[in-house]
């Protein structure tokens, strides 16, 4: 464009992505009762315990000789000392079926589970390979050690499955997996909101989360992340881990685990503390469904850039034209985004990254002649590549400030781990933060990313930094 002159410095920075050679993320194990003979799978915690599904022996009357089709019934685990586990059983006979049970989900207070079973229980004679016998939905309530009133979910349908059901730590959401009609294709998500004392219309999490195949194993966890599995998105093979979280009404695109939890296998059914530090997961890595064990290994973050801020403004004037400057004529400037500017220099500020055109017209004043009719720029604008914290940059003490790092501009860095630092050291977080600051001050506040390994195996990170006043 070399009739039409800039009087601002257009920035080219080049990520500086400190990589780095370490153990995996996050040490993984397969979890002691997690055996090698039977499937386990879809963990939870419940009562210092872990509960989870899996087709092991029951000691129960019902029994099938056909290995490869036994029936899912919910187990639990307790601790016992400071590494080992109490023997598998029975979660309650009282919502065991002689068909599938599992998976679950419990309140915060441990004393109301959703699960998912088989719709009909009733007959005597048990097809397990009977498809027409679809997942539902149940909930029941813990009374006196004994789960009681078993109730059918109000969107139950004989003619298609509801199943993985998962509840926010509110309980005012459950999320759960569906065939209904109006998903993407195979198993979509969907949850429905706490009404009056029932649950609202089910609404489906769109496509942004589902795919024309299938997702499932919703985990809701403190501070608005939503966890699931997808052999939709793009992964590593089979089903894959991901996590989600709404913003501003708006579904975040699935953001890819750690590859020390995905595989080529099928991984599926995380739960976890709010930070992603440590949970289990379950995988089918050893041809057979398995709970693991995950703990986060250390990171550091050294460094941090300063946020660079976008600019989109320029003064514009013409280069071209300079013979015309003794006649009386009117420079008009049709900048392609709806704005129309008049003088032989104006400035102008783009409302953001994109490709413009910007034409220039001359016009004669006296004879209402054109001059130069139209003359094109074009004009290409990006955002500067960086890791990016959207947030106020001046906050009250004791009120909650919003911190966001889902506008990162970084290409080929596919973000799979955040990291905050408010002023007490980094901890993991999501995209969407809130915190509040107890003392007035300036401080700085830090993003820290990880992305997926390269074929190297190695890890890049990029940290960036921001000024924060709070009054």
């Amino acid at each position: 464009m070399s009739n039409c002159f800039y009087s601002i410095l257009l920035i080219t920075l080049f990520v500086k992505a400190e990589l780095y050679a370490q153990p995996d993320r996050y040490i993984v194990k397969a979890a002691p009762f997690s055996s090698r003979i039977y499937d386990e799978f879809s963990p939870v915690f419940y009562k210092g315990g872990i509960v989870f599904c899996s087709n092991q022996s029951d000691n129960s009357l019902v029994s099938f000789n056909d290995e490869k089709n036994r029936l899912f019934k919910i187990f639990s685990v307790t601790k016992k000392g400071n590494t080992g586990w109490t023997p598998p059983k029975i979660l309650a006979k009282e919502i065991t079926t002689g068909f599938n049970d599992g998976p679950v989900t419990f309140n915060e207070n441990g004393n109301i589970i959703y699960y998912s079973r088989n719709t009909s229980v009733e007959n005597s004679l048990r097809n397990i390979s009977d498809t027409s016998n679809k997942l539902g939905i149940f909930s029941a309530e813990l009374i006196n050690g004994i789960w009681t009133d078993i109730k059918p979910f109000a969107f139950n349908n004989p003619l298609y499955s509801f199943c993985t059901p998962a509840l926010t730590p509110d309980g005012q959401r459950i999320y759960f997996s569906s065939d209904m009609p109006g998903g993407n294709g195979g198993m979509d998500l969907f949850y429905c909101d706490r009404g009056n004392n029932d649950w609202d219309q089910p609404v489906n999490l769109g496509p942004v989360i589902n795919t024309p195949k299938n997702e499932s194993f919703p985990f809701a966890c403190k501070f608005g992340r939503l966890y699931f599995a997808s052999d939709g998105l793009e992964g590593f093979g089979g089903k894959d881990l991901f996590y989600t979280q709404e913003i501003k009404g708006e579904w975040i695109v699935p953001v890819h685990l750690d590859s020390a939890i995905n595989s080529a296998a099928d991984d599926f059914g995380l739960v976890t503390d709010s930070t992603l530090e440590n949970g289990y997961f379950s995988t089918n890595r050893r041809k057979t469904d398995d709970i693991f064990s995950f703990s986060s290994a250390p990171v550091e973050f050294t460094d941090c850039d300063t946020i660079k801020e976008n600019n989109y403004c320029f003064t514009f004037y013409d280069e071209k034209h300079q013979t015309i400057d003794t006649i009386l004529a009117t420079y008009q400037w049709d900048f392609g985004d709806g704005i129309i500017s008049i003088g032989k220099e104006v400035k102008h500020c783009f409302p953001g990254p994109g490709n413009y055109s910007v034409k220039l017209s001359i016009i004669d004043d006296l004879t209402g002649d054109f001059i130069a009719k139209q003359v094109e720029y074009k004009v290409e604008l990006e955002n500067i590549e960086q890791a990016y914290i959207n947030s106020s940059d001046v906050g009250i003490v004791d009120k909650s400030i919003s911190f966001e790092g889902v506008t990162s501009d970084l290409k080929g860095f596919r973000i799979t781990d955040y990291f905050w630092d408010f002023g007490d050291g980094f901890r993991s977080g999501g995209p969407l933060m809130n915190t509040t600051f107890k003392k007035k001050g300036e401080y700085m506040v830090k993003l820290g990313l990880l992305a997926e390994k390269d074929s190297l195996g190695v890890i890049p990170k990029i940290c960036v930094m921001k000024k924060i006043k709070i009054n």
